[in-house]
């Protein structure tokens, strides 16, 4: 009987402890489900060659909050329009940049995050006396020059400005300008500012004109990232928030922004 007794005990014994690494088997599972999620989705945040600081530094803080390990591409934007555009949801690789926020992208990508609103506006050389208060008048100027490479040209051209001059650099733009090759450039204010300075021009020679709009800019990611992906990123940009994190690095580029 002693012998039936302990029997039945070590019987209990060891159900209770592959009871106990059953559940143990299940929390690891549901702990490593979303590692295994992400781990088997590739991220690249593709950046221009000469990108602004402050909205990549924001994106990388956003998804290192949200843990996800990223590749960082270096692309043209021509390149970096296809690469987002040409993904599916079948597409294994899942691209992410900053873009501007309207409608149509906002039908193409996911917006996990808003980074920041910038006035943009058309510049003209005031010597020049060149009408561009309005749409219209801007869109009758023979040349207005737009940097090749900025999500801003491809804002005008959506807009159905036929005017354009696109040139490979701000710089660029602004040279022509000044040497009259055009009638008007359009940018925000941080980089021409900048820029012009930069070129020994005299800024109070520069006229601002016709404004559309504040441009939104958002960290954009490819409509094939998973549902557990984007809530990730989309909960890491309200910490960003919350923290206090994006005003410091607001803060650090607040001179650059030409913000008040």
């Amino acid at each position: 009987m002693l012998y039936l007794f302990k029997r039945l005990d070590l019987i209990k014994q060891v159900q209770n402890s592959n009871r106990t690494i059953f559940f143990l088997y299940i929390v690891a599972l549901f702990v490593s489900l979303p590692c295994q999620i992400f781990a088997k989705e590739k991220i690249t945040l593709l950046t221009p060659p000469s990108p602004g600081e402050f909205y990549f530094e924001v994106a990388q803080e956003v998804f290192k909050i949200g843990k996800l390990n990223i590749k960082t591409q270096v692309e043209a934007y021509p390149s970096i329009y296809k690469k987002m555009n040409s993904t599916t949801e079948e597409s294994r690789e899942v691209y992410a940049t900053i873009a501007v926020l309207n409608d149509s992208n906002s039908k193409k990508y996911h917006n996990v995050f808003n980074i920041i609103s910038i006035e943009t506006s058309f510049f003209t050389l005031k010597e020049n006396k060149k009408k561009s208060e309005t749409v219209d008048e801007v869109k009758n100027l023979k040349k207005v020059c737009v940097w090749l490479d900025s999500v801003l040209n491809k804002y005008l051209i959506n807009q159905g400005f036929q005017n354009l001059f696109p040139v490979p650099t701000l710089n660029q733009c602004i040279t022509m300008l000044f040497n009259g090759e055009v009638d008007a450039l359009y940018s925000s204010e941080a980089p021409l500012i900048k820029s012009t300075k930069v070129l020994g021009q005299d800024l109070r020679k520069l006229k601002k004109g016709y404004t559309p709009m504040r441009v939104t800019f958002f960290l954009a990611v490819t409509k094939n990232a998973s549902n557990e992906i984007i809530k990730n990123l989309t909960n890491s940009g309200k910490l960003l928030k919350s923290s206090g994190k994006y005003d410091q690095i607001l803060d650090k580029y607040r001179k650059d922004l030409y913000l008040p």
